[in-house]
């Protein structure tokens, strides 16, 4: 078994390596291993001290790779990919143990995107525990005789996106501006994710990456704003050029983040913007849409169901076992 080496730097060959493999990885089980996130910190680094990058390589190339992002008083949160073809030799095993010997002061936590029986066998075989579900739901935005996936689906009628007049008197539903914008939408993020340990703690320049990226579009970036200029509920969504494993490489929508600030929770607003937003990926004429919701946020599990979204697939959280990690010689 492997030793990965433990970096908190990845040099720009090393990380057009890492890519590739996530690609490849992506391609071989039909999910992503690596969020967006994670994607973001290996194109452009981390900030100094939040990341560490565990690269296993073999005659020169990479072939498992781990991703840990530290956020004070949370436990460190990570993802691992294997290459496909390098699998079952214990690199799975090596990375998992890798990144619970370097973890912070408050222990360590893995994603499994997909639940996929490899990942789930990797986690499970060395003691670890799921401890977070995030579901993924779908909905059919036009109707489809065969829907990947899951069969036939048609799409449903969306309501009409109505406030209520003493609310819609106070806010103004309009798109996101680039370059004035920005600290608004991270001070009513914040707000609305205080508890979130990923969502609620983007800075700037989290928000300037997303920007240049090419799917960033903040035509589908909605807020709702006060007279005053603050920022009381939004819903940004995005496109999937690639299908997102829910078409064979047609374009599909997101409900990529929908925040309501605290003071303006019960007004509606959360369910009226959720709705512009799905109104604007169906007038682009996407087949679907998803979304990743907490599995013990019922509330908004709820609200999703009611709008004709179902679960499609579930992304799964593991801790390690009571102790240290197991000696890395036994596999």
């Amino acid at each position: 078994m492997s030793t990965p080496l433990v970096t908190d730097d990845l040099a720009a060959g090393p990380a057009d390596q890492v890519l590739t493999l996530a690609e490849a990885a992506r391609r071989a089980d039909g999910v992503a291993p690596l969020s967006e996130h994670t994607l973001l910190r290996v194109r452009h680094g981390a900030p100094s001290g939040s990341s560490r990058f565990h690269v296993i390589a073999e005659d020169g190339r990479i072939v498992g790779f781990a991703f840990v992002e530290r956020v004070e008083g949370e436990p460190d949160s990570g993802e691992i990919v294997v290459d496909p073809p390098h699998r079952g030799h214990g690199h799975g095993t090596a990375l998992l143990r890798s990144v619970h010997r370097d973890a912070g002061p408050n222990g360590v936590r893995v994603w499994a995107h997909g639940r996929t029986p490899q990942a789930v066998s990797v986690a499970e075989g060395d003691g670890w525990r799921a401890v977070r579900e995030l579901h993924k739901m779908r909905m059919p935005l036009r109707d489809i005789t065969e829907g990947e996936r899951g069969g036939p689906a048609s799409a449903p009628e969306l309501p009409e996106v109505r406030l209520r007049p003493e609310v819609a008197e106070r806010v103004l539903l309009r798109a996101f501006v680039v370059g004035q914008d920005e600290q608004a939408w991270l001070d009513a993020n914040a707000r609305a994710f205080a508890h979130h340990p990923e969502q609620g703690r983007l800075t700037l320049d989290d928000l300037l990456q997303r920007e240049i990226e090419d799917w960033f579009d903040p035509h589908g970036f909605f807020l709702a704003t006060t007279k005053d200029g603050r920022v009381a509920a939004f819903h940004w969504t995005k496109v999937h050029a690639d299908g997102a494993g829910l078409t064979d490489g047609e374009p599909v929508g997101e409900v990529y983040v929908v925040g309501v600030d605290p003071a303006w929770r019960g007004t509606g607003l959360g369910r009226a913007l959720t709705l512009e937003g799905l109104r604007h990926l169906r007038d682009a004429g996407l087949p679907w849409v998803h979304l990743y919701v907490d599995g013990d946020n019922e509330a908004a599990v709820r609200l999703y169901a009611s709008l004709g979204f179902d679960t499609w697939d579930t992304d799964v959280m593991y801790a390690p076992p009571e102790g240290g990690p197991r000696d890395v010689g036994n596999t």
